[in-house]
């Protein structure tokens, strides 16, 4: 079954008329068409794709079995169009709205008794990976590691964060990626042992870490990926910690496969740390899904009862950050499968000395 049916059948399970998408993930994820003005409607039997004149026309061209409407004055068409249709329950993405939005659409327009909220309406729906996303999402993983092999004979050449990140974007584009999936994190010496560092002018530090976290975008998907580098001769003990860290990472890994909760992997990676006696020092969850958005559901954490389903695709990225020394941080991509794991990033988990 299409996306798109299980969505319909989601809305007549609900019992609605139909389903009002406005952010720009899910449409993009529904209609597969970008637009920074669009809203889509979903009914049990149709589809409708609303924008404004700077992309009218382009979806009309693109998406040939849908319904497009053009926005020619604010909202007055969607409005138009409920109005028409004479909707008694719209479901809407009210984790997505502005209570501005909500007034001046809703009350302004005297939908407040038709209109149904939800949260993560697509959630269910997105966590689970078609195999053509899937196909994508893989172009998009190996375009990422080809971007990593292209950096690390610059980072010699790179002054500051700044400039290795540059350097990251051009090798980006030169892959065919659109843009960054989001603001890559370079983090040299005692930055690295901040998980979201902000990439800043800071120099290169030799004799010390280098983390590495960045994805690109490619055919509307994103990708994410990690590495931590050595750079000249690096304390002892961060080198001590890597292998830990490979160590969580891969015990995580061996756990996944369908059927097992999800918590099992994050608690998998989490017994290795704790049992180094840096369990203190793995501040953040084991993974995240990915797709149209750079994180989405399931959040790979210790308290997700939920079991690993078939084609969720998802981040592995233990780590260990020791204060005002350094942090390691190793992340792949990898596919649950019925018995086991795919491993959708390629670079290799064995550290990488630069001297």
């Amino acid at each position: 079954m299409s996306n798109l049916k299980k969505v319909q059948e989601k809305i007549r399970k609900e019992s609605l008329d139909g389903f009002l998408f406005s952010s720009k993930a899910n449409v993009f994820y529904l209609s597969r068409f970008n637009s920074s003005n669009a809203y889509v409607i979903i009914t049990q039997n149709d589809k409708y794709f609303f924008t404004d004149a700077r992309y009218y026309e382009g979806a009309k061209e693109k998406l040939k079995d849908w319904n497009v409407i053009l926005l020619k004055e604010k909202l007055n068409q969607l409005v138009e169009f409920i109005k028409d249709n004479n909707f008694k329950k719209l479901g809407f993405e009210k984790d997505k709205w502005t209570l501005s939005f909500f007034e001046k659409f809703a009350k302004e327009n005297n939908f407040e008794n038709i209109l149904v909220g939800y949260e993560g309406f697509l959630n269910e729906i997105r966590m689970i990976k078609t195999e053509e996303e899937i196909k994508i999402i893989k172009e998009v993983v190996h375009k990422i590691d080809r971007v990593f092999e292209k950096i690390i004979p610059q980072i010699k050449e790179a002054k500051t964060e700044l400039d290795l990140r540059r350097r990251i974007i051009n090798a980006i584009f030169e892959e065919g990626g659109t843009s960054e999936s989001f603001p890559a994190i370079v983090a040299s010496g005692k930055a690295s042992a901040v998980p979201h560092w902000e990439t800043s002018e800071n120099p290169i530090a030799w004799d010390n870490l280098l983390l590495i976290d960045m994805g690109l975008v490619y055919k509307g998907y994103c990708s994410d990926f990690t590495r931590t580098l050595f750079l000249g001769n690096v304390d002892k003990e961060l080198e001590k910690i890597y292998e830990v860290v490979k160590e969580a990472h891969i015990e995580a890994t061996n756990v996944v496969k369908e059927g097992v909760t999800i918590k099992e992997v994050d608690l998998a990676a989490r017994k290795v740390i704790e049992k180094y006696g840096y369990g203190d020092y793995f501040i953040h969850s084991t993974g995240h899904g990915i797709g149209v958005e750079i994180h989405e559901p399931p959040r790979i954490y210790k308290n997700v009862e939920e079991p690993l389903k078939e084609n969720m695709v998802f981040t592995i990225e233990p780590g260990i950050y020791l204060p005002n020394k350094g942090g390691v941080r190793l992340e792949n991509i990898v596919v649950c499968k019925k018995d086991g794991v795919e491993v959708l990033t390629q670079t290799p988990l064995d550290k990488v000395f630069i001297k």
